[in-house]
């Protein structure tokens, strides 16, 4: 239907407005800016009042100040969460730090560099000082040449080359003392000077340290063994540093009774646990004994003096690096992820008689400082725009996408209305639903929520205005639902699937029962989305699954036909709507109005009830509502109730219009609408009836008086006659239903004049009388299209086809049998019959 205001207020609820508001509201409709003006205000309050009802926390309970409870005493009431809660667990999360930094074994680094040093020095220690020997060699004589041994008797044994040393010799060796201890970087006594003076630091005195060094300096030494043992409970990691043929790597040693976690690696060789690891005063009591293992060719003085230089050459190769074990920690605990403690609106955190501990009172404390932080009145801003943003995109794309969605100003108010009404009954459903878990914690918990009548708001939205207001409606509630449920898009889809099956299939219901029908179908729709849903959770095979499937057929199946049951009256009265079941009740030939127009105008009772039928069959067509058409054929020439006999049906012979002017014959006929309106009010017939009386004449001509009056005045001087007398007031068709009645009367009128109705006379008058009212003008208010129109024809055509059929002519003999000699006559089954008796036959 299309927007109301274009001409200002018309048919019956005209009349209660007085004419000074009547005038001002036609200048009013003549400004498009005040419509959008007042459409966005009306916006502008809906989204207001949506953010209110979304708006977290509005209906949820308020976080309790427990500042001075102690840990253990009970909780005085229920708390629950109002909204949806992350809060940090700072005193978990550092014991879980903490945790996990303890777990980093310690770091030691295993410098292989330390014996290959100690191998250098010793090298060009002794180096130096057989350089120092070779230079002083080079300035003696030689030696004297041995004497041959004589025949028969062994030579005498070879003395040892250092057995003797040259006073030269062993000076130039102490002069060169301070060079040996610079390249050897450490100092020896006496007595081990002296000795290795005796070898004159020999290659074999030499090899022997070098084989020491080798034996124990190499493996890992640790400074002390029980810094390591305190430090190596659960094992430590050593890094070992790159020389020349090893590269840098990093092994586990174990704590004791440990074992090898996957991806660890134990050293290849050498010690394979903590506690294997020697100190350095072990290695070195070790090395003590180690004397007897050196080569015989070597005097004892020069093997204590090896053992001595070799003890000294000795340090830990194995050390603590706490800068890397705390960078290794600071890793670990950064590693861990803060602890949230994460509350779901509707989330219990204490139940009343409940002993409060440390965990309450944190949530307690998270609860306060995140509302401090969060401000309501920047949500609620946040919520309201996007609540406009989203109403008024549906609005727009229904305008201007959808060609049958033409809500008028009542329409848009119903709408706005319907939203904020059903988003206040979720946050009760919710409310209840958490109270009635609280009571039943043996049930499923969310199950009780899925009761809820989502489609409620649709079905009635559907069952008093059409198809596309239901669609848009379904979608903005179901978003706005998803909202107040805590951003829940599976409640969201659910609330949207059972809407749509519910206004689908309430559309058209005719009584009680077929509510409770749509009602049980919107109820097998909600079953079957929940079982979806828990499919998708992977919580079928769940006590959850058959909760709230039951749930979710019961809350569609009773609560929402119950609901759209009890709000329908309400609407119908406020907002002058009319149901099919109202219909119904008017359809009713009983009615009083009806019983007075059969006994007061029989033809028109006839006639109204002839288009009845053209209408109804014409509205399925089209696509229109077929009861609301057939009962505006009904009700629409009730007026002429009033006056009967100056219409031509209502007329036995005598036409009082002979004695009238045409003016005041034209004047009495229009009356007829004036009159319906009256009595529309007088027997409250619905605004849809009620506005096809006058829109079913539109603002055509009275056609007969009109041209009765420009016949007569032919040939006269006098003034032109003003056609605006001779025209009904309007105004013009609103709706398809008012034009059907229009048509329907005209082509069913004109049709009683046809001498002879056969098919292609039929034909002919049904296109010649919708192409007049469409060249009028009179369609052009209504949501009727080129394609409808012929539709219309063709329904039309048939109806009438079948109602003036030729009748068999009775055999002699037969009751009322014709004249002889008279050939049988064509009847309309419309022609209005001579006497109310003959109408009863």
């Amino acid at each position: 239907m299309p927007e109301e205001g274009g001409s200002g207020p018309s048919g019956p609820a005209a009349d209660l407005i007085p004419p000074p508001l009547q005038d001002l509201a036609r200048r009013a409709a003549r400004w498009r800016w005040v419509e959008r003006v007042a459409g966005a205000v009306l916006l502008a309050l809906v989204a207001v009042g949506a953010a209110f009802l979304v708006t977290p926390g509005f209906y949820g309970s308020k976080v309790p100040a427990f500042e001075d409870v102690q840990v253990g005493e009970l909780a005085r009431f229920t708390v629950k969460a109002d909204r949806d809660y992350d809060i940090p667990d700072e005193a978990t999360t550092a014991a879980q730090r903490d945790d996990a930094a303890a777990q980093v074994r310690p770091v030691y680094d295993y410098d292989l560099s330390v014996a290959q040093g100690a191998l250098s020095r010793l090298r060009a220690g002794f180096s130096r000082m057989q350089e120092a020997v070779s230079a002083v060699r080079a300035t003696l004589p030689p030696p004297p040449a041995e004497a041959p041994a004589e025949k028969g008797k062994k030579p005498a044994p070879k003395a040892h080359p250092n057995d003797a040393v040259s006073p030269e010799l062993a000076k130039a060796m102490a002069d060169s003392r301070e060079d040996l201890y610079r390249e050897l970087q450490l100092a020896l006594d006496d007595d081990d000077f002296q000795a290795l003076i005796q070898v004159q630091f020999s290659g074999e005195e030499e090899h022997a340290v070098e084989l020491l060094l080798r034996r124990y300096q190499q493996p890992m030494i640790a400074q002390a063994s029980d810094e390591l043992a305190a430090l190596g409970r659960r094992g430590i990691s050593v890094r070992t540093f790159p020389h020349v043929g090893l590269r840098e790597g990093e092994m586990v040693l174990l704590g004791p009774g440990q074992q090898l976690q996957p991806g660890e690696r134990s050293p290849d060789e050498g010690p394979k646990a903590v506690n294997e690891v020697p100190d350095l005063d072990h290695v070195r009591a070790e090395e003590a004994n180690a004397g007897a293992q050196l080569p015989d060719d070597l005097p004892p003085t020069a093997r204590s003096a090896a053992v001595h230089l070799a003890r000294r050459f000795l340090r830990p190769n194995l050390t603590f690096d706490a800068a890397e074990t705390a960078h290794r920690a600071d890793m670990a605990r950064a590693a861990i992820k803060p602890v949230v403690i994460q509350l779901k609106k509707g989330d219990k955190v204490i139940a009343a008689g409940e002993r409060i501990d440390k965990r309450h009172l944190l949530i307690f404390k998270g609860m306060r400082a995140q509302n401090a932080e969060l401000d309501p009145r920047q949500v609620r801003a946040g919520t309201a725009l996007a609540v406009a943003l989203l109403l008024g995109g549906l609005f727009a794309f229904g305008k201007r996408g959808l060609r049958r969605f033409r809500p008028t100003r009542k329409d848009v108010l119903l709408l706005a209305a319907w939203l904020l009404a059903m988003l206040a009954l979720m946050d009760v459903g919710l409310l209840v639903s958490e109270s009635v878990r609280d009571r039943l914690p043996g049930l499923a918990g969310d199950a009780f929520e899925y009761a809820i009548p989502f489609a409620a708001g649709a079905m009635l939205v559907r069952f008093v205005l059409g198809a596309e207001e239901a669609l848009l409606f379904s979608g903005a509630f179901a978003l706005l639902a998803a909202m107040v449920a805590g951003n829940s898009l599976a409640m969201g889809l659910y609330a949207w699937v059972g809407a749509l099956v519910g206004a689908q299939r309430v559309a058209g219901a005719k009584d009680r029962a077929a509510l409770f029908r749509a009602g049980l179908w919107t109820g097998a729709a909600n079953a079957l989305m929940v079982i979806c849903l828990q499919l998708i959770a992977g919580k079928f095979a769940s006590r959850e699954t058959v909760a709230g499937a039951a749930a979710g057929l019961f809350g569609g199946a009773v609560l929402t036909p119950v609901l759209v049951m009890s709000a329908a009256p309400l609407v119908e009265w406020l907002g002058g709507y009319v149901t099919d079941i109202k219909l119904l009740e008017l359809a009713n030939l009983n009615h009083p109005a009806l019983k007075e127009l059969i006994v007061q105008a029989p033809g028109t009772y006839h006639h109204s009830i002839i288009m009845g039928s053209l209408v109804e069959a014409a509205a399925e067509a089209v696509g229109a509502n077929p009861l609301l058409a057939r009962v505006c054929a009904y009700y629409h020439d009730i007026g002429k109730g009033k006056n009967p006999l100056y219409f031509g049906e209502n007329q036995k012979g005598e036409n009082r219009h002979d004695q009238l002017a045409p003016a005041t014959s034209a004047q009495i006929i229009k009356k007829h609408v004036t009159d319906g309106i009256e009595m529309a009010k007088q027997y409250k017939l619905p605004k849809a009836v009620a506005d096809a009386i006058p829109q079913h004449h539109g603002t055509k001509l009275v056609g007969y008086f009109f041209h009765k009056a420009m016949k007569e005045q032919e040939g006269k001087d006098g003034s032109p006659i003003d056609e605006a007398a001779y025209r009904y007031p309007g105004p013009k068709p609103q709706y398809p239903e008012a034009a059907l009645v229009m048509i329907a009367d005209a082509v069913e009128a004109a049709s009683r004049a046809l001498a002879e109705p056969s098919d292609a006379n039929l034909q002919a008058l049904v296109k010649k009388m919708i192409n007049s009212i469409f060249a009028d003008g009179q369609l052009d208010e209504c949501d009727l299209t080129l394609k409808d129109l012929n539709v219309l024809a063709k329904s039309f055509f048939q109806s009438l086809s079948g109602i003036y059929h030729s009748r068999p002519q009775y055999p002699p003999g037969a009751v009322n049998p014709p004249k002889q000699n008279e050939a049988p006559q064509l009847r309309a089954v419309g022609d209005p019959p001579s006497n109310v008796k003959k109408l009863g036959t």
